[in-house]
């Protein structure tokens, strides 16, 4: 299975980005101020102290999880991909995102972990197990390759089932997270606008 990894940015920032990489009152600062732009993607913002503590929670439990299942991370926080594309994603940016796209066979297997769905929606599901649309085959789970690729085999690639489907309204893409640095290859590429 081929698979394509696509890192979303705005299109006025540079992309592979890594917030955690900060101080915690430049973090808050840039916080603040994606805060202000206008799109769905940006609505996780809304309180940047908060947003910033569950990040910092949701990629220390995928460092973890990852390393027990034998991953190998270099850097100490992730670049953030998707597994081929997130119209949820594209749509979100209102019309201002760039994105680059990087075939996983560019990265070694055990520098790269998977949550169905995103990390930090995948890590809140770990409470919400009653709920109709938990999915105890794939949410709050931290997956390396070979197991993504069950996953995939069994559930598919979302698409947007997230419109209709309230089942599967958490289910808006695969996050894959690269611990490690992007091949200059890519790093310096054209954007790719979307």
């Amino acid at each position: 299975m081929q698979i394509i990894l696509t890192h979303y940015y705005h299109k006025d920032d540079q992309p592979f980005q890594i917030l955690s990489d900060l101080a915690e009152e430049e973090a808050l600062s840039v916080i603040s101020n994606l805060r202000d732009r206008t799109g769905a993607v940006y609505d996780r913002f809304s309180n940047p102290k908060r947003y910033l503590q569950r990040r910092q929670e949701a990629e220390s439990w995928v460092r973890q999880e990852f390393i027990k299942k034998g991953g190998q991370p270099i850097s100490l926080y992730p670049h953030y991909f998707v597994v081929d594309r997130a119209v949820w994603i594209e749509e979100g940016f209102n019309g201002q995102s760039n994105s680059v796209q990087i075939p996983l066979s560019a990265f070694s297997p055990e520098q790269v972990s998977f949550t169905y769905p995103d990390s930090m929606i995948s890590y809140w599901l770990r409470n919400q197990t009653d709920k109709e649309f938990y999915r105890p085959e794939y949410h709050c789970q931290v997956f390396v390759l070979s197991e993504i690729c069950q996953i995939i085999d069994k559930f598919g690639i979302p698409n947007e089932e997230w419109r209709t489907n309230r089942a599967r309204q958490w289910d808006l893409f695969i996050e894959a997270q690269v611990w490690s640095n992007i091949p200059s290859l890519y790093a310096t590429q054209p954007n790719n606008s979307n």
